[in-house]
């Protein structure tokens, strides 16, 4: 890996990590996400019209793939949301991050997506990973009871990590729709598509924040207080994504990248600990550090 690509692939990292904090700290909701969302569109509609994505040119296909990841997109947000209202960043983050591995994985192999399967060594990360999962919300290793993993955060998180299964699967076969209709992969391709996601995100939660009384309240005091943290929620999550996508130009490994994207989780934690003071028992540091751990061997051995 170049030096050019560390360094992008670390600035994204920062980015994550830190758009997760932000939104931690300033007590999300939907009303939130749909103010971050729409900053993220407004991001992405430059590029996209200068860029020769016609939309008219997609097939209905590839308009339904859109339709059903902005739902999903939709439910992560949502999990993730009401999930940092209730409990640490230093809980759900890494949670968030990790399971859809497993999700996805299964996804995949249920519906045969994908040119390969996960090999032994990659299916050995995810039992890792799942471990790691298992250890995160326990304050000490006595607690080890299926009472702790039914409760409410556990069942946000696990909302969220659906949400991000479903979009990631369904955002790779829509690539792959426009990379069957334009015969190339370029930045502003992936940044046009990006536009409709952000925007559609921005709309259906705006019109469920529209349905709710106390989102509707959390919306006008967002915008009375003219906050900025909306703001800087989608230009950093914007950014941390397009830093990614140069990275690629980069490495002559993808693996790598996917390898080095998970040095947010610690940091997530770790910012969690160390600026929001949250707790830090054994068992979840134990289990951030196995949850990285096995992510890394499925991105470096998949």
């Amino acid at each position: 890996m170049s030096l050019t690509a560390f360094l992008l692939i670390l600035a994204s990292v920062f980015l994550h990590a830190g758009w997760n904090l932000i939104s931690k700290k300033s007590v999300p909701s939907l009303a939130f996400y749909s103010l971050s969302c729409g900053t993220a569109a407004l991001l992405w509609l430059g590029p996209f019209l200068f860029a020769e994505f016609q939309p008219g040119a997609m097939p209905r296909n590839f308009w339904i793939l859109v339709f059903f990841s902005v739902l999903f997109e939709i439910l992560y947000v949502g999990g993730l949301a009401y999930a940092y209202q209730k409990s640490d960043i230093s809980l759900v983050y890494p949670m968030a991050r990790a399971l859809p591995l497993l999700m996805t994985a299964l996804v995949s192999c249920v519906l045969g997506l994908g040119s390969r399967q996960p090999g032994s060594v990659a299916i050995l990360g995810m039992g890792v990973v799942f471990l790691g999962c298992i250890l995160m919300p326990l304050q000490k290793f006595r607690d080890f009871k299926w009472q702790v993993y039914f409760n409410p955060v556990i069942f946000l998180v696990i909302l969220a990590a659906i949400g991000t299964t479903g979009y990631t699967v369904l955002d790779s076969c829509a690539m792959q729709e426009i990379f069957r209709v334009y015969q190339k992969k370029n930045l502003l391709l992936s940044m046009s598509y990006l536009f409709f996601i952000e925007a559609g995100i921005s709309l259906g939660t705006l019109l469920l924040v529209c349905c709710n009384k106390t989102e509707r309240r959390e919306f006008g005091r967002l915008l009375k207080n003219r906050s900025l943290s909306p703001i800087l929620t989608g230009i950093c999550s914007s950014a941390a994504y397009v830093l990614i996508l140069l990275a690629m130009n980069f490495v002559s490994n993808v693996s790598y990248i996917q390898a080095f994207r998970q040095l947010s989780l610690p940091l997530g934690v770790l910012a969690g600990i160390l600026i929001l003071k949250e707790s830090h028992s054994i068992p979840k540091l134990l289990g951030t550090l196995i949850i990285l751990a096995g992510l890394i061997i499925v991105a470096l051995f998949p």
